[in-house]
C-alpha cells in the first residue's frame, strides 16, 4: 500500500529548491521547483551492491500521458521484483529503446516520411497496449485532420488548416524544437485546448515512430523551463439547472416528435448522443429496433468510446420510450429515426426557458445521479472506464439489479421533478383565480 494517498500528493506544493518524498518501497516523487512530478525507482541488481535510479517515462497525474498512483507503485514493484532475480529491466529497456530509434530514424532519412506521412501511419497501424484494439473511427479522423489544409464552405468561407499543418511536409526526423514551439504558439490563437490536443498527438506519433529530438519540448528530459507545460483536460458540463429539470421534461413530453423521445431516452440513460443516434461518418451505428430486448428491458452498445460494450438497463420510463418507438417497425430500423434533432430541442429549450444542449443532458443525468447513488454505479452508468481505479476495478463488483437501480432511481428524481412542476404550475394558476 502506498504510504501517502492521491489527495495528499496532490498537496504537495513546489518549493525553492526540488525536493522528493517516498511514496513506496523504492519509488520516490521528484517535485521540481516549477511543479512537474517525476517518479522514480531505486532498485539494486542481484549480484551488486550498487543502488540504481530509473525515472519512469511517464510524470505523475491522471492526464493524457500521464501515470498515476496505483499503476506507478505497480510498476516499481516489478523493475524491484525482476532486479531480486538479477534483471535489470530498466537497462535493457533503455538499449531497446535506442537500437529501434536508431533504426527508425535512419529509415525515415532514407525514405523521408514526412509528418504527414507519419500521422497516416500511426493511424493505420496504432494499436492499444491494453486490448490490441486499433483507434475508433472518430479518433482516427481527427488525427488525420489535423494535417490537412482548411477547406472551404459553399459560400467560399476558409475554414481553419489542421492543427499540424504548419509542419505536415517538414521530415519527422528532421523537426526541431523551434518548429515544435512555433506550432504551440500558433495554435494557442485559437484555444489553449486546441493547441495542447495537437501537442498530445504530436508526442504520441514521435514517440511511436522513435523518433528522439534533442531539446524536444514535449520531451519530460529537457529542463523544465525549457518544456511545453500541456495543462490537463477539463470538462465543461452544462446541465440542466436543476430548478428547470421539471419544466424541461414537461416541455419534452408536450412534444409528440421521436426527436423529443430521443432527448427524453437521453436524459434517462445518459447515453453519449452518438451511441443513440449513430454517425455514419465514425461508424458509429445507431440503436436499432431489434437491439431493444424488452423481456430483459435492457439495450447492449457495441464497441462503444472505451472500446467495450455497454448494457443499458431500462427505467421504467425509458422502457416506455423505447417500446412506442419499436412498436410496429422493423428490427434493422434504427430506434430512433431522427435525421436532425436540434431543431426539436431548441422548441423544447423555449418553451422551458433553458439553453441545454444533447451533451449536457448526459451532464445532467450525470449530475443527478452523483447525489443518489454510489461512485461505483455512476461510472458504470456512464460507461466510464474502471482500469486505472484500483478499489472500483478490482474490488468492488456491480450486479445488474445494483445498475438497474441506478438507473430507476434517476428516472423517478426526473419524473417527480416535473409533477412537482406540475403541482407548482396549479398552485399558481389557482392562486390567480382566486385572485
Amino acid at each position: 500500500m502506498p504510504l501517502l494517498t492521491v489527495r495528499a500528493i496532490e498537496a504537495l506544493k513546489p518549493q525553492a529548491k526540488p525536493f522528493k518524498v517516498l511514496l513506496d518501497r523504492g519509488l520516490h516523487l521528484r517535485v521540481a521547483i516549477d511543479g512537474v512530478r517525476t517518479l522514480l525507482v531505486r532498485y539494486t541488481v542481484k549480484g551488486s551492491t550498487d543502488e540504481r535510479q530509473y525515472r519512469l517515462p511517464q510524470p505523475y497525474g491522471d492526464g493524457p500521458g500521464q501515470i498515476r498512483l496505483a499503476a506507478a507503485c505497480a510498476e516499481a514493484l516489478r523493475i524491484r521484483s525482476l532486479a531480486r532475480d538479477g534483471v535489470d529491466w530498466p537497462a535493457q529497456e533503455e538499449a531497446r529503446l535506442k537500437a529501434e530509434a536508431a533504426l527508425r530514424a535512419k529509415a525515415e532519412r532514407e525514405v523521408g516520411l514526412t509528418v504527414k506521412d507519419a500521422v497516416r501511419e500511426y493511424v493505420d497501424k496504432k494499436r492499444r497496449a491494453k486490448d490490441g484494439l486499433a483507434l475508433k473511427a472518430r479518433t482516427k479522423a481527427d488525427y488525420l485532420a489535423m494535417v490537412e489544409p482548411g477547406g472551404k464552405s459553399s459560400k467560399g468561407r476558409k475554414f481553419n488548416d489542421g492543427l499540424l499543418f504548419p509542419v505536415a511536409h517538414k521530415l519527422l526526423s528532421s523537426l526541431t524544437p523551434e518548429d515544435i514551439r512555433g506550432v504551440y504558439q500558433l495554435q494557442l490563437k485559437r484555444s489553449e485546448r486546441e493547441a495542447t490536443y495537437a501537442m498530445q498527438v504530436l508526442r504520441a506519433v514521435l514517440r511511436w515512430h522513435g523518433v528522439l529530438i534533442p531539446n524536444s519540448p514535449l520531451s519530460i528530459e529537457t529542463a523544465g523551463r525549457d518544456r511545453i507545460i500541456l495543462a490537463p483536460p477539463r470538462g465543461k458540463p452544462a446541465p440542466l439547472p436543476a430548478e428547470k429539470l421539471g419544466a424541461w421534461w414537461l416541455a419534452a413530453c408536450a412534444f409528440d416528435r421521436v426527436a423529443a423521445d430521443y432527448y427524453r431516452f437521453q436524459l434517462l440513460t445518459g447515453c453519449r448522443g452518438v451511441e443513440i443516434h449513430g454517425d455514419k461518418r465514425y461508424e458509429y451505428q445507431p440503436i436499432k429496433v431489434g437491439d431493444l430486448n424488452v423481456g430483459a428491458a435492457s439495450i447492449t452498445l457495441v464497441d462503444t468510446k472505451n472500446r467495450t460494450d455497454h448494457k443499458l438497463l431500462l427505467s421504467r420510463q425509458a422502457l416506455e420510450i423505447a417500446k412506442r418507438c419499436a412498436n410496429g417497425r422493423k428490427p434493422d430500423e434504427p430506434l430512433f429515426e431522427v435525421v436532425d434533432a436540434r431543431k426539436t430541442l431548441a422548441r423544447i429549450n423555449a418553451a422551458a426557458g433553458t439553453e441545454v444542449q444533447g451533451h449536457g443532458l448526459r451532464s445532467t443525468f450525470a449530475s443527478i445521479a452523483e447525489e443518489i447513488v454510489s461512485g461505483g454505479v455512476l461510472k458504470r452508468v456512464l460507461n466510464h472506464t474502471v482500469s486505472n481505479d484500483v478499489t472500483l476495478g478490482h474490488y468492488v463488483g456491480k450486479g445488474e439489479a445494483q445498475l438497474r437501480a441506478g438507473w430507476q432511481v434517476v428516472s423517478d428524481y426526473i419524473e417527480a421533478a416535473a409533477q412537482a412542476e406540475l403541482a407548482a404550475r396549479t398552485d399558481a394558476s389557482a392562486l390567480v383565480t382566486t385572485a
